[in-house]
C-alpha cells in the first residue's frame, strides 16, 4: 500500500514547475500595470510635484485667488457636502483610493522597478496619437486638454506647467476613474444592460462630460465646436487606455500630452 501512495503522489519538481508558472503570469508587465499599487507608486512623483508647487507658489494666497483645475474644483465642491475642505484633499482622496483597492484586492506588496520604468516609457508612446491629432488638424493645434478654472491670479508658465500635471492626475480621477466606475455599476448592475453595450455607453457619456466640463460655466474656456469634438475624442481615447492599460497609464499618457501641449 505504501508503494502505491507513493505512486499516486505528484513528483515535487512537477509542484515546482507549476508554481513559478503562475508567479510569472500573475507578475507580468501587461497585468502589473492594472494593479493600484503600482498606479500609486507610479504616480506619487507626479502628486508630490503638482502639490508641492502649488503650495510653495500659491500656498499664502487665499483659496478663492489660487489657480486650479477645473476637475479639482469639482472634488472639493463634493469633499464640502460632507463639511470637509483642504487644499490637499484631492491629492490625499487619490493616494487613499488607490490604497484602499489594492489592500482589498490583497495584491502582493511586491513590485518591479523595470514594470514602473516600463509605464513612464509607454505612457511616451500612448500620448504620440494624441499629439499627432492635435498636430495635423490645423484648427486644432496648441489645443490641451486640461482646463483651468476662473482665477484672480495671473497663470505663469510654471503655474501652466504644474496645472499640466494636475490635469492628468484629476482629471482621469474624476472623469475615468470614478464616472466611468459609477457608469458601469449603473449599465450592468442595476439596470442589467449587457456589458459590451454597457462598456461603449460608459465611454460616450464620460468622453462627453469630460469635453463639457472645460468649459463654462465649471471651466474658464468659450465654447468651441472643434475643440469640444477633439476634447470629446480625447477623452475616448483616455477612456480606453483606462479600460485596456489600467489608471496609471491614462494618467501618465495624458500628463505627458498636456505637458508636450504646453511646452510646444
Amino acid at each position: 500500500m505504501a508503494k502505491r501512495s507513493n505512486r499516486r503522489r505528484p513528483p515535487a519538481t512537477q509542484v515546482k514547475r507549476t508554481r513559478r508558472k503562475n508567479l510569472a503570469l500573475s507578475d507580468h508587465y501587461w497585468d502589473v500595470t492594472h494593479r493600484p499599487l503600482y498606479c500609486l507608486l507610479f504616480l506619487l512623483p507626479m502628486i508630490a510635484a503638482y502639490e508641492a508647487g502649488m503650495v510653495s507658489m500659491h500656498g499664502r494666497m487665499p483659496a478663492d485667488e489660487r489657480p486650479t483645475l477645473a476637475a479639482q474644483q469639482i472634488l472639493e465642491w463634493f469633499f464640502s457636502l460632507f463639511g470637509a475642505t483642504g487644499f490637499y484633499l484631492p491629492g490625499a482622496a487619490l493616494v487613499v483610493v488607490l490604497l484602499a483597492w489594492h489592500l482589498v484586492a490583497r495584491h502582493p506588496w511586491r513590485v518591479s522597478m523595470n514594470s514602473l520604468l516600463g509605464m513612464a516609457g509607454e505612457s511616451v508612446l500612448l500620448a504620440l496619437p494624441l499629439l499627432f491629432l492635435n498636430r495635423w488638424l490645423p484648427v486644432l493645434r496648441s489645443v490641451s486638454v486640461l482646463t483651468i478654472a476662473d482665477s484672480t491670479s495671473s497663470s505663469a508658465g510654471l503655474d501652466n506647467l504644474l496645472l499640466s500635471v494636475g490635469a492628468g492626475l484629476y482629471e482621469e480621477l474624476v472623469f475615468r476613474l470614478i464616472v466611468i466606475s459609477l457608469l458601469m455599476m449603473l449599465f450592468i448592475d442595476i439596470l442589467r444592460i449587457r456589458e459590451v453595450w454597457s462598456v461603449a455607453m460608459a465611454v460616450v457619456v464620460s468622453s462627453v462630460l469630460f469635453a463639457a466640463h472645460h468649459y463654462q460655466p465649471v471651466g474658464a474656456d468659450a465654447w468651441s465646436l472643434p475643440e469640444f469634438v477633439f476634447r470629446t475624442a480625447a477623452g475616448a481615447y483616455l477612456a480606453a487606455v483606462f479600460a485596456m492599460r489600467g489608471f496609471g497609464l491614462a494618467v501618465g499618457c495624458h500628463v505627458i500630452y498636456d505637458v508636450a501641449a504646453f511646452l510646444f
